[in-house]
């Protein structure tokens, strides 16, 4: 069975894309957190015979995320450990336990990645036992294993940093483990990034309007 998980965090005022805030202010920022979720959910919810479910942080308790798990159909949970790769290998341990052999798991800060990357990963598990969707700025926008997943990855780990994709890929490596890297993508975390974005949409629209 496969499952894909989300990892999002409560939309709560000035403690989502902190350093966006500087630049956007916080309401403006929680807007655009909020939008950047809508979307990614809506997108994955397409995905056919793959389980869905939302990994909340702190609580999914909340108007706003119960409304988009409802409306799209995904099952909800909180979060559990003290920094981010407890948190990854206690999401993948406990849906292993519930029976799925196949999980991936994205967070939100990438709205425009493919669904055909998240196919991919699927895809790749088929043949391997753990991959890695590597972003442009040194960090991860998936990572998905097949039956267990190895803790010793996600130790150690200085997170929201540049360092964080090698120290996975040198420890994956290490371990003899066979991955499967997916195409680069890219995060939005601050100002340039999200003038990025806004750019690469422009170019997106444009060749779908050529396309039709």
């Amino acid at each position: 069975m496969k499952a894909l998980i989300i990892f999002v965090k409560a939309p709560v005022l000035g403690t989502v894309k902190t350093r966006l805030q500087p630049s956007l202010g916080a309401e403006e920022t929680l807007k655009l957190y909020k939008s950047f979720v809508t979307e990614i959910v809506s997108k994955c919810a397409g995905l056919k015979g793959i389980a869905k479910f939302l990994g909340c942080s702190p609580s999914r308790d909340g108007d706003f995320i119960q409304r988009l798990a409802g409306t799209h159909e995904f099952e909800s949970f909180d979060q559990r450990g003290k920094n981010l790769g407890e948190k990854i290998v206690n999401a993948f341990r406990d849906y292993f336990k519930k029976g799925y052999t196949e999980i991936v798991l994205i967070g939100s800060d990438s709205p425009t990645i493919p669904a055909e990357y998240i196919k991919l990963a699927f895809s790749e598990l088929r043949k391997n036992d753990f991959v890695i969707g590597p972003c442009c700025d040194g960090g991860m926008y998936l990572v998905g294993a097949k039956k267990k997943i190895m803790s010793e990855i996600f130790r150690n780990i200085t997170w929201d940093t540049g360092e964080v994709l090698n120290k996975v890929l040198k420890k994956t490596n290490s371990l003899n483990v066979r991955y499967s890297l997916l195409p680069f993508w890219y995060d939005i975390d601050t100002i340039e990034d999200l003038n990025f974005l806004a750019n690469h949409r422009r170019y997106l629209e444009r060749k779908l309007r050529v396309k039709s």
